[in-house]
């Protein structure tokens, strides 16, 4: 007989129903688990068409169906459309835009005009003005120098004053010149600038009438005015050009005395008898640990101070006190250099000059690395020194008689063997050391 299946209870038939197998969902944050109500759902703009929506598809039927008629929201929509399409080109600006823009344009043009005028007489003032302020700090400058001990071109008292004469008898005509000849011009200048903000006016106003009118006539007066401004400057650039290269050439030769004596007061090494600055400038060594300092050019010595700074105070690794080390790393007298050139020095640095020691003296060549403009100024000193021109200028400013020059070999002999002496002596050499005993042979100036 076969067997009849057990019955379940019905509650866990209805358990059994109800389970379902549970899915395998990666670990989230409750939080970051977006519902349905969280999920904004895409919303599609409505197109606007901006012609009349077609009549439907006819069918069968012998009546069409009507056209739909636009709406009021569409006209509007559609208006708007319209009128926010920009014209293109020119020529579908209207005819008052066009004017407005043809004006401004030859208003800028005239305003061009008027400031070339208007920089010319500037120029021409400022030149004035240079000149003389230049005229009344040169003789004061000049004799702060001379006080400090800077001895070297004599010239400079010449050339102040030749410069101070003639300017003493042309500068008040010059400057009367001026206010009686290109004062008005200037004012006149001022005048016309109202006229161009005043037709800047009109324009945006949309006067376009009297702005047509007054940018005609104001145009001829200003192309008038730049003509007579050209015309009445070009005697006052000619007289004042003159003055201009000559006090230019002053105050760049006063510079160089007055930064020569301001790197002298901080040098730390002793001047010899006779000894006097010709000129000193910021300089740095490129050889060994290339070290910055000073480079001095004598009458008797070319030498390289090189600077350091000591730390002498820290509080958290932080530097509070230091202090700046000056040493003498070349002393060398000025004969013994062959020439100085202009080349350039190291991977970075362009401007510098090559130092070239004559072949007896057994020193290699030794770059420098200087600003560009005092290159040139290098080697015109030391042409100066070595030409003697320096040493008759020094005793000029001292009120001595110029010395001549002694030979450049000389024929010593020991004070204390008699042994004679027949190396070189090189310009600025005051004592040589004998070769034999090693005493030291004074050399006559």
């Amino acid at each position: 007989m076969r067997r009849k299946p057990k019955k379940r209870p019905e509650k866990k038939r209805e358990e059994r129903r109800t389970r379902i197998p549970a899915r395998r969902v990666p670990a989230r944050r409750p939080e970051t688990i977006p519902t349905r109500r969280q999920v904004p759902m895409p919303t599609r703009r409505p197109t606007i068409r901006s012609e009349a929506i077609p009549a439907r598809r006819p069918t069968g039927r012998t009546e069409a169906t009507p056209t739909r008629k636009p709406t009021r929201r569409l006209e509007a929509t559609q208006a708007r459309r319209t009128e926010a399409i920009p014209p293109r080109g020119p020529e579908r600006m209207p005819a008052a835009d066009r004017e407005k823009q043809d004006l401004r344009s030859k208003l800028q043009f005239i305003e061009g005009e008027l400031s070339s005028a208007s920089g010319i007489i500037s120029s021409v003032e400022s030149d004035l003005n240079y000149v003389e302020g230049s005229m009344a700090s040169l003789p004061a400058r000049l004799s702060k120098v001379r006080s400090q001990g800077y001895e070297c071109m004599s010239y400079l008292e010449k050339s102040q004053d030749l410069l101070t004469t003639k300017w003493a008898e042309s500068g008040p005509l010059i400057k009367q010149g001026f206010l009686d000849s290109l004062q008005p011009l200037r004012s006149e200048a001022s005048r016309l600038r109202n006229e161009v903000n005043r037709l800047r006016s009109e324009i945006d106003y949309g006067s376009l009438a009297s702005a047509r009118s007054s940018a005609s006539s104001l145009s001829l007066a200003v192309s008038a005015l730049r003509a007579r401004t050209a015309s009445e400057t070009s005697g006052f650039s000619t007289s004042l050009s003159e003055y201009k290269s000559s006090v230019s050439a002053l105050d760049r030769d006063l510079r160089i005395a007055e930064t020569t004596m301001g790197w002298v007061s901080q040098a730390s090494f002793p001047w010899k008898d006779g000894e006097s600055p010709v000129l000193a400038l910021k300089a740095k060594i490129m050889t060994g640990d290339k070290n910055e300092g000073t480079l001095f050019l004598t009458n008797q010595r070319f030498i390289f101070e090189g600077t350091k700074e000591v730390v002498l105070k820290k509080v958290l690794f932080i530097a509070t006190k230091k202090k700046t080390v000056r040493t003498v790393l070349m002393d060398q007298p000025v004969g013994i250099i062959q020439e100085i050139s202009k080349g350039r020095v190291g991977f970075l640095a362009w401007a510098g000059v090559y130092v070239r020691f004559k072949p007896g003296s057994g020193l290699e060549e030794i770059p420098f690395d200087v600003k560009g403009e005092e290159v040139d100024m290098m080697t015109r000193f030391f042409n100066y020194i070595i030409s003697g021109e320096a040493d008759v200028e020094i005793a000029t400013v001292r009120g001595e008689a110029p010395k001549i020059a002694p030979p450049t070999v000389k024929v010593l002999r020991c004070p204390n063997c008699s042994a004679p002496y027949t190396r070189e002596v090189y310009r600025g050499q005051t004592s040589v050391q004998c070769e034999y005993c090693g005493s030291v042979i004074p050399v006559a100036g």
